[in-house]
């Protein structure tokens, strides 16, 4: 046999076999990939947790249940997190809802902070809205047409007006009852550049070219889908036929079946490759380890984009706080920390080196101690810090850290979801372990069920088959992502070389 035709063969049977390997895993990415696409869609829907991996299970308040909390009186407390809030004692002893009004769905839920202004109104910032509390339930209040996700809400220094931070703008309560929107000046030095890895996550999803881009997206999913099911048809018919051959019996229909499916597999697979490649690649560099030279590299956005934005901090905003002892907001963005002498000021960054890690996951604790210095925690740990004169010191050991030696990629030993100083004792909350004391009475926040657009997430990026990948997991989008690239090359060798035999 020829050297040429031998290649042909093993890239016949590489496409057949690897194919059906992953047929089902591109399946799972094309659905997830979807609903991912359209989370204002499917944000009501959830998922039991009692058909997920123990991992994904509430045991003593884990995954991110309790973000933080907020004291009414001496004995109560309203802790809330991804699931919503909850009015709790001291001891977070005993749990009772306080979701009265929110919508349904805890993707609608998902809280990122609760304060209280100085005439005794409570107010929320959940994801998609703020909420006040009136009558015994949350009442939505408008946001002047606002479209982006919220990230926080916090209070004026007097403790009287309420301010709502978006992901590219904050939103000042007006004495006349309405919400303001206004954007942060451009710091100095700034440049108009986005990650390259930004980029590669809109393209990946369609975003960078709005909703036609995503529309585009789907449809690549579902071709991508049609050349799975069909993938796998082709290889369990043949199997079928033939047995009916030998037991003759008519196999007219199936073999129509075959051949139908036969010629719109290589049609499609053929036409459609380059930009099912480009889906399937953009994916792949979104995760370990391809993504880290991405996210390090700066580019100018792609003109006509959805990056190319004249806001200074589209889509950077993620939280935002009065430093008492300094008499300015401190603001925390996904370029670094900031200080601000007012709301309308031009934000000033601190030096990198002067401040706490921040996973690129966001913060999760940003509230200020008794001693006036900051308590800061994400994935990368639970830090304090002193903004006046730069020094960082880890909560846990109370070591000062060495900031030179920062590697922005590494999860701390502590991946911290959330913290609380209301209760009788500090409690530090753990992404994976929970609140760092046992707790036993929280059956009520067990049962809350997962998003259904979390679940597609863990389930795109591979975190799901933890259980049986263990550490593999992490590499699960970048092998089964050049899996499929090379079936789809492969496939391009067979069909050009039935092509050629026609």
């Amino acid at each position: 046999m020829k050297p040429h035709r031998n290649r042909k063969h093993f890239w016949s049977l590489f496409h057949r076999w690897a194919g059906l390997l992953v047929s089902v895993f591109t399946l799972v990415f094309c659905v997830s990939g979807i609903i991912l696409n359209h989370r204002d869609v499917f944000r009501g829907a959830q998922v039991s947790r009692s058909i997920m991996p123990a991992s994904y299970k509430i045991r003593n308040c884990n995954n991110g249940i309790i973000k933080g909390s907020l004291a009414l009186d001496n004995d109560s407390i309203l802790a809330f997190g991804t699931c919503g809030a909850w009015l709790t004692d001291t001891f977070l002893d005993s749990f009772a809802d306080f979701n009265q009004g929110l919508p349904d769905g805890v993707d609608n839920r998902n809280i990122r902070n609760i304060v209280r202004t100085k005439n005794g109104e409570l107010w929320c910032a959940a994801q998609y809205g703020v909420y006040r509390y009136d009558d015994g339930k949350w009442s939505p209040i408008d946001l002047s047409d606002n479209s982006e996700r919220l990230t926080d809400v916090c209070i004026t220094p007097d403790s009287t007006a309420v301010v709502v931070v978006t992901r590219s703008k904050i939103y000042r309560l007006s004495p006349d009852g309405t919400f303001r929107p206004s954007e942060f000046p451009a710091p100095d030095g700034y440049k108009n550049e986005v990650s390259l890895f930004k980029t590669i996550w809109q393209l990946h999803s369609g975003e960078l070219f709005g909703t036609t881009g995503k529309i585009i997206v789907d449809v690549i999913a579902v071709i991508l889908a049609f050349l799975s099911i069909s993938g796998i048809i082709l290889f369990i018919l043949p199997y079928h036929i033939r047995s009916k051959v030998k037991r003759h019996m008519a196999a007219i229909r199936d073999s129509k079946v075959f051949s139908w499916n036969f010629s719109w597999h290589n049609r499609i697979g053929y036409y459609t490759l380059p930009i099912v490649f480009l889906i399937v690649f953009t994916g792949t560099c979104l995760r370990p380890p391809l993504m880290i030279p991405f996210v390090m590299t700066k580019t100018e956005p792609m003109p006509g984009s959805s990056l190319n934005s004249p806001n200074a901090w589209h889509d950077k905003l993620r939280a935002l706080r009065w430093n008492e002892n300094g008499n300015k907001w401190l603001l925390s963005t996904s370029d670094g920390f900031f200080s601000l002498d007012s709301l309308s000021a031009i934000p000033v960054a601190f030096q990198k080196k002067s401040t706490p890690p921040v996973s690129p996951m966001g913060i999760t604790v940003f509230q200020q101690g008794n001693n006036g210095d900051w308590l800061i925690g994400s994935f990368s740990g639970l830090y304090r810090w002193q903004p006046d004169i730069g020094v960082v010191k880890d909560y846990f050991t109370n070591e000062i850290i060495d900031l030179t030696k920062k590697r922005p990629f590494d999860l701390g030993g502590n991946i911290v979801s959330g913290y609380t100083a209301d209760t009788k004792e500090p409690i530090v909350f753990d992404y994976v372990r929970g609140a760092d004391k046992p707790l036993t009475s929280y059956s009520l926040i067990e049962k809350q069920p997962m998003s259904l657009w979390n679940f597609a997430l863990e389930l795109h990026v591979g975190r799901c088959y933890s259980t049986f990948l263990g550490p593999f997991s992490d590499l699960f989008v970048f092998l089964s992502g050049t899996l499929i690239m090379l079936i789809l090359i492969s496939g391009y060798i067979v069909s050009k070389k039935h092509k050629s035999h026609n």
